[in-house]
């Protein structure tokens, strides 16, 4: 009588391959967090300094009337959203639409209390008029966020 022949256990190809799908995942997973630029509000950003240290981020709010101060490679401003006041120290152009009140997000990072930033986007939709009075009075909320 012959022997039956014995295959080989599946359990350690499935090993094998879940390893191999574990890694995959984990690696994309780190790829993401290293190339996603995430937008925080002013009041979110200034809550969450200490734990962003100088992480690239991108924050969101309104110029503040009367702080923007021209520099020779960009301009210094104030930022509000929710109750809170940032400056930022940005350097490069700025955008057309780039004056007091309008609802700006800036790239960028912390340095101290000071935000660097290296680039300025303006939010506005397809229709965009600012409002008559915009040099004395800001929209509270330019995105919707409370």
């Amino acid at each position: 009588m012959t022997e039956p022949i014995r295959r080989p256990s599946h359990r350690l190809r499935y090993t094998i391959i879940a390893l191999i799908c574990i890694g995959a995942v984990a690696w994309m997973v780190t790829l993401m967090q290293k190339n996603v630029v995430f937008f925080k509000t002013v009041n979110v950003a200034v809550a969450d300094r200490a734990h962003d240290g100088t992480r690239e981020f991108r924050i969101g709010g309104s110029v503040v009337p009367g702080t923007i101060k021209n520099t020779t490679d960009g301009a210094d401003f104030e930022l509000t959203a929710g109750g809170q006041t940032v400056w930022v120290d940005h350097s490069g152009t700025e955008p057309t639409l780039f004056k007091n009140c309008a609802p700006v997000v800036a790239d960028g990072h912390w340095s101290g209390d000071r935000f660097v930033s290296t680039q300025i986007l303006i939010k506005h939709g397809s229709a965009y008029t600012p409002t008559k009075n915009a040099a004395t009075a800001c929209p509270p909320d330019p995105f919707g966020l409370k």
